[in-house]
């Protein structure tokens, strides 16, 4: 948000007990504790004690990483928590309604002879009580570059990406009680760089960079796709706002576009204002109602800058400036309103250890 410089900044201090006061500027990113291991592609999980899930992602030498870590928000400190068994980046997590973490899929290597990612079946289970990771039931394929969205029902759904570089329509659903995956209705056009969104209705939103090059959206329930309103540009990532429409945004050829699927009419229309669209950046909704887009990497360059998109009035203004640029990195909606960007990578595509706390 375009903020005078004549205001005052207003400083949020958080006491704890024992510790030096942590003091973060309201509308601005301030530095908190490094990663343990510099990580881009990874995923990050809000859990249900208040802690942040960080696990696999892409090592700073290009290899997956099997480590996990959390972050404490009282201390604003990283510490070791157990590893996956195994090794992944571009994967999925979600946190099921019981606090486990579901984390499934993924990129476990780049073969250099093909030029084909090698991805993985496999899915396993984090229990934040024992900081232990456990296997459960695999994919029925291997999937990497998808999304994920926890169903009403308890259950996950998993769509979009595909096997190696080639997206397809396959689409799984996930049993926490049964710990098994099975087909649930094939996607109608095959998508990649997709994001997912729940809606209201129950009904799961899926956009993304069709393979036939269509600009098509489409419905997910009780395990039949359906096409929505086209999409004026593909996008990559898509959030449910407060007021249940979807923001959609980012996609390679989406730099000045952003838009807004209306539930209730099952159209799009674009939103006011928006300059360049990072397509690897990051959408958070705030407390507030309102979105945060930090970071990423436009066709040209790679960027630190944040924008806030107001639904009440479908404009975006400029926001502050993060401290360091990144693309592939993660943000988190803390309990305490505050935002934590995690890692991703620099300009030469290396993995990067700062994070960042972004206090609205």
């Amino acid at each position: 948000m375009i903020r005078s410089t004549m205001m005052a900044i207003v400083l949020t201090v958080l006491v704890i007990a024992g510790a030096p006061p942590l003091v973060h500027a309201q509308g601005a990113f301030t530095q908190t504790g490094n990663l343990i291991t510099p990580r881009s592609l990874h995923s990050a999980i809000l859990l249900s004690n208040g802690e942040v899930l960080v696990a696999g992602g892409k090592s700073t030498t290009g290899s997956a990483l099997s480590s996990a870590e959390l972050y404490n928000p009282a201390t604003g400190k990283w510490s070791a928590t157990g590893s996956m068994m195994t090794p992944r980046y571009s994967h999925s997590a979600t946190l099921l309604l019981n606090g486990e973490v579901l984390v499934a899929g993924g990129i476990l290597s780049l073969d250099e002879s093909t030029g084909l990612y090698v991805c993985t079946a496999t899915a396993e289970l984090y229990n934040p009580s024992t900081g232990k990771w456990t296997a459960t039931g695999s994919l029925p394929e291997t999937r990497c570059a998808h999304s994920a969205a926890l169903l009403e029902s308890g259950s996950v759904l998993s769509a979009g990406g595909g096997q190696a570089n080639y997206p397809d329509t396959a689409a799984f659903l996930y049993s926490p009680a049964s710990g098994t995956w099975a087909s649930t209705g094939s996607t109608i056009d095959p998508t990649l760089s997709s994001g997912v969104a729940v809606l209201q209705s129950g009904e799961v939103l899926l956009v993304g960079a069709a393979a036939n090059l269509t600009n098509s959206a489409e419905l997910y329930l009780n395990g039949h796709w359906t096409l929505t309103g086209n999409m004026e540009f593909t996008h990559s990532l898509a959030i449910t706002l407060a007021n249940g429409n979807v923001l959609a945004y980012g996609g390679r050829l989406a730099s000045y576009v952003a838009e807004i699927y209306i539930t209730a009419a099952g159209s799009w229309k674009t939103t006011k204002n928006f300059g360049v669209s990072p397509p690897a950046g990051t959408l958070t909704l705030l407390q507030s109602g309102d979105v945060l887009e930090a970071a990423g990497a436009n066709e040209y360059s790679l960027t630190a800058s944040s924008s806030l998109y107001n639904p009440a009035t479908n404009a975006w203004t400029r926001g502050p400036n993060l401290i360091n640029a990144r693309k592939f990195h993660s943000a988190t909606l803390l309990s305490n309103g505050q935002v934590l960007v995690v890692g991703g990578a620099n300009n030469t595509s290396v993995a990067i250890a700062s994070t960042e706390l972004y206090a609205p």
